[in-house]
């Protein structure tokens, strides 16, 4: 009996050794030649699409520029009596509100009305957020009606940005495509404001450096057929 337990013990062990070493080779075949997709993996240097593979798929590159973000975050609101309304928001969005700032509401049947920020209270006990914001109106509202509004942020100062599309979001987090000489390298970046047109780059990326801007997701799945046939490699990465 206990030949046979230790018959099986190796036998695990070979099979995990042989596992990752089939991962190892995978990863390293992929770094050597081109698949038949005209996609390469280099560790370090990122992802090489031959010339067709880029037309093919559209792939477009722009400069990180630096401009100001104006940004906008939306708000849920209950009307309290016929004048005013509030609700709920985070320390992100009280860094955004101020009192007497001008905001509309908008109502479940589309109207809007016009009010103003009377109130941001912060309330550490609170078990929903940490601020009560409070919103005056001189148009009548109905008690206990849900209403939705918009809180806006200027920009104050010129920031790296880079458009939405170039954005990555996935399970291991946000990045961009930078360019790195001939390849593509998958980049973390942390991001800030954001609007239709710009996000802003906190950290990861210097205005002037170069990215994807289309087709980022393209180029992620190339990088997972390249390196993982598609599907997560079992050894870990």
């Amino acid at each position: 009996m206990k030949n046979y337990s230790l018959i099986l013990t190796v036998a695990a062990i070979v099979s995990t050794a042989a596992l990752n070493s089939s991962c190892q080779k995978s990863e390293a075949a992929a770094t050597e030649k081109p698949v038949e997709n005209g996609a390469q993996f280099k560790a370090g240097e990122g992802l090489s699409l031959t010339d067709q593979m880029q037309r093919s798929i559209g792939l477009k590159v722009e400069d990180v520029a630096e401009d100001k973000v104006d940004s906008s975050t939306s708000i849920k609101l209950t009307a309290n009596s016929k004048n005013s309304a509030s609700g709920w928001i985070t320390p992100a969005q009280a860094a955004i509100a101020a009192e007497g700032m001008e905001i509309e509401l908008n109502t479940s049947s589309g109207e809007i009305r016009k009010g103003k920020i009377s109130r941001v209270q912060s309330m550490p006990l609170a078990s929903l957020s940490d601020h009560e914001i409070t919103i005056s109106t001189e148009s009548d509202l109905t008690t206990g009606e849900a209403l939705g509004a918009q809180l806006h942020k200027i920009g104050e100062s010129e920031v790296p940005v880079i458009p939405p599309s170039a954005l990555l979001k996935t399970a291991e987090g946000t990045f961009v495509y930078t360019v790195n000489g001939k390849f593509f390298i998958r980049t973390p970046v942390k991001i800030g404001a954001s609007n239709d047109r710009s996000i802003e780059i906190v950290d990861g990326l210097y205005a002037g450096d170069q990215v994807v801007t289309t087709p980022v997701k393209s180029l992620w799945m190339a990088e997972l057929q390249v390196l993982r046939g598609g599907k997560a490699c079992t050894c870990g990465h």
